[in-house]
């Protein structure tokens, strides 16, 4: 489906709640056609035990419409899922990188010939009424050493990770034009992507 934005001199406030600020900034360029006014919150939110993102979005938003009552709210929840290790590390991805970074998965990786890893997207959306919420998956592999250096401003996963799009390739070693056809690839998984179509056709 393709959409059409146009800049509207209508504004809509809304507010994204997040301390990554490479995150939000995507989030306002991507909104901004759209005469979106985002912005930035940030709070401490309890983020559980469970493996489910779908609920800790949920769980979230909930969390964010008590913390910031009378505003129109996005939150979002990110997790990197492994088949091989059961799902693990899952929502607990910064944790893992925290612990024993990136290196750690290739050793737990080790001897599995099954090297998918997902990484899955919930985005939660309050408009002032009801919730919504998008859920993206997008399927890459894991590669069999670290390899690359540029990251693009994502996490260090992409020394690991590759897409299906550049076989064999960690998405580290992608340059600028090939990193912008890995964004054209996934645009269909992306949950931001999934909530400006949204946005577009309700927004009033």
């Amino acid at each position: 489906m393709t959409y059409t934005y146009i800049m509207t001199s209508q504004s809509h406030l809304i507010h994204f709640i997040t301390s990554n600020h490479q995150k939000f900034a995507s989030l306002q360029k991507l909104l901004h056609p759209l005469g979106v006014d985002l912005r930035q919150l940030e709070y401490d939110f309890d983020e559980g035990r469970g493996l489910d993102i779908q609920t800790i979005a949920k769980s979230k938003l909930s969390q964010a419409k008590k913390a910031f009552p009378n505003k129109y709210l996005i939150v979002d929840d990110r997790g990197f899922f492994i088949p091989a290790l059961k799902g693990f590390p899952g929502p607990f991805v910064k944790l893992l990188l925290d612990s024993f970074s990136y290196p750690g998965i290739i050793k737990l990786m080790q001897g599995e010939t099954d090297r998918r890893a997902i990484f899955s997207f919930t985005v939660g959306y309050f408009d002032g009424k009801e919730d919504h919420i998008f859920v993206a998956d997008e399927e890459g592999f894991i590669i069999d050493e670290p390899r690359g250096d540029n990251l693009h401003g994502w996490t260090e996963l992409l020394y690991i990770y590759g897409h299906p799009s550049f076989p064999g390739r960690s998405l580290a070693e992608l340059n600028d034009d090939e990193w912008k056809e890995y964004l054209a690839a996934i645009e269909a998984v992306d949950g931001f992507v999934m909530l400006r179509d949204y946005l577009a056709g309700n927004l009033s």
